[in-house]
């Protein structure tokens, strides 16, 4: 057999097995490549922010007492319930490792909580008596701050926290005293910043990747300061009571995240 034939009939099925080949690439490149997923990120609460609130202050306990410098002492004349609405701005830091936040928070507030009573009786040491004397009074939170560390759980968008620290605010606290006659014998006048402590609780959601909401609980307590006043034209009776402010709050929130 010739050669030169043989080559050529052997490089025939060589050709044919490559022109296939070739083709069956040419489908494969042609087959479109599916893009990837995109990898879902965790919502990390780590970072500064800054934000608004609203909230209402309720449900005061401060007892009222009367006593003088004669050994006269009646342990409730009244009591301030002190309540109303607050609104402010706040501003903090969160630090996230695992599901577990850690922050620090500071919040100022304009306040409208407050409480009054006009009327009340004083009674005999001993005896719950009326002796005729009468006794007026208010009670007002201007102002109140908060800076407070939060601790908390992060379930994704989601935080869990509680907080508590210093409380301060500025409080106007009034008590007048009349006798029979409607004579006003005693003004007992404190005008003063007041510190305290602050605790409570909340969850916090982030609806985008930069602002969240939250809904949080306070109870504020301003502690107890003794406020007095001499008698008026007896400058030797000081007349006295414990000025006991606290309120429980519920305050709406919104915040942007850096």
């Amino acid at each position: 057999m010739n050669i030169r034939k043989s080559l050529g009939i052997g490089a025939a099925p060589l050709a044919l097995i490559g022109s296939v080949a070739m083709a069956h690439a040419a489908d494969l490149a042609a087959v479109p490549i599916e893009p990837a997923a995109p990898i879902p990120y965790a919502f990390s609460w780590t970072g500064f922010y800054v934000g608004a609130n609203i909230g209402y202050g309720f449900n005061g306990d401060d007892k009222v007492g009367i006593r003088n410098s004669f050994g006269f002492f009646d342990p409730k004349v009244a009591t301030f319930k002190d309540s109303g609405i607050f609104g402010g701005v706040q501003a903090g830091y969160n630090y996230q490792w695992g599901s577990f936040v850690l922050g620090l928070e500071g919040d100022i507030q304009g306040s409208g909580i407050s409480d009054k009573f006009s009327g009340a009786p004083e009674h005999f040491p001993g005896t719950r008596i009326p002796n005729g004397n009468t006794w007026s009074g208010k009670s007002e939170v201007n102002w109140f701050g908060t800076v407070r560390p939060r601790i908390g759980f992060a379930w994704d968008r989601a935080l869990f926290y509680g907080t508590g620290g210093l409380a301060f605010g500025g409080v106007d606290y009034r008590l007048s005293g009349f006798t029979p006659g409607g004579v006003n014998f005693v003004n007992i006048k404190n005008d003063d910043t007041k510190v305290g402590w602050a605790a409570g609780a909340g969850i916090e959601y982030a609806f985008t990747d930069n602002w969240t909401v939250k809904l949080e609980y306070q109870y504020v307590n301003f502690g107890r300061d003794k406020v007095s006043a001499a008698q008026i034209g007896v400058p030797a009776n000081v007349i006295s009571s414990q000025e006991t402010i606290d309120f429980h709050s519920v305050r709406l929130g919104v915040n942007y995240k850096f």
